[in-house]
């Protein structure tokens, strides 16, 4: 009986280390999480350069931009596609309730979800099960939204992508679950502190008032000349004038008095022959 209870542990012990020794190498093997991604579809690598959208500057409320990733499975097995939305960081609440993110496979549509719902990170797309080689493209779009009067007037935000391949059950994983595998490409470039609100520029461009010819007869030789304010009105140029200086023409008087002594004659003989005339008719 000791020699049963022996043999039955001992077989135990072995089924249990063959168990134990066998799990490993078979996790270790299904590869699932290695992925690779690309812009185009050709040159693929773990990490991409730079971020996929440009600058948030160009967005207007209703504006959309769309930019195509392409995902491929490098591993030696099948995993769920997992895209979540991270480090995100944003200067104005308004501007972030108004910026969402949407990504989306050819047979799974994504939601829009708001980059102030990543907390710390958020699910955008899961479930799409990937194919060891097999490559899919995921489109990312970015939508603002309506802001009103100056809600979100010189605000800044950044914002990260993760692609990752998971074993598990999709749904199984709470939506904030961030995970560390996967690669993760920024969205927008640069960081901005998500406590800080910055107060939004003034446009002077639209403001900017063309300044006055300059008058060749006047000129300024006070240190603050060439920051006049535009605002003030320009007088004529005469009242900046020296009275010393004006023309006043001199040299035609004598024309004037000679014209003046003509005008003068002609009328004198015209009134005299008139009279002439009324005593030849007496």
């Amino acid at each position: 009986m000791r020699k049963l209870i022996q043999r039955a542990s001992g077989l135990v012990a072995a089924a249990a280390l063959m168990l134990v020794l066998g799990a490993a190498p078979a996790s270790a093997a299904t590869g699932v999480g290695v992925i690779e991604l690309s812009t185009d579809g050709v040159s693929f690598a773990r990490n991409l350069p730079g971020a996929l959208f440009g600058s948030i500057a160009t967005l207007s409320p209703g504006d959309s931009e769309t930019k195509t990733i392409y995902v491929r499975n490098t591993g030696t097995a099948a995993g769920y596609l997992r895209v979540t939305l991270r480090d995100v960081s944003f200067s104005d609440s308004h501007f972030a309730n108004a910026l969402t993110v949407t990504t989306s496979t050819p047979s799974i549509s994504g939601a829009s979800h708001a980059i102030s719902g990543a907390s710390p990170c958020l699910v955008t797309n899961e479930g799409l099960l990937i194919a060891p080689g097999q490559t899919v493209p995921v489109t990312s779009t970015l939508t603002l939204g309506d802001l009103f009067g100056s809600q979100g007037q010189g605000a800044t935000a950044s914002m990260s992508l993760r692609f990752a391949l998971s074993d598990a059950t999709p749904g199984s994983l709470p939506a904030t679950h961030c995970g560390n595998s996967g690669s993760t490409v920024p969205l927008l470039p640069g960081t901005s502190s998500p406590t800080t609100t910055t107060p939004p520029e003034r446009d002077t461009t639209a403001l900017a008032i063309p300044a006055p010819r300059p008058n060749p007869a006047v000129t300024d030789t006070s240190a603050n000349a060439n920051a006049a304010n535009e605002l003030t009105p320009t007088f004529p140029a005469a009242f900046a004038l020296d009275p010393n200086t004006w023309r006043l023409y001199q040299e035609y008087l004598v024309l004037i008095l000679f014209v003046a002594v003509l005008i003068g004659a002609g009328i004198s003989w015209l009134v005299g022959r008139r009279k002439r005339r009324d005593r030849e008719d007496v």
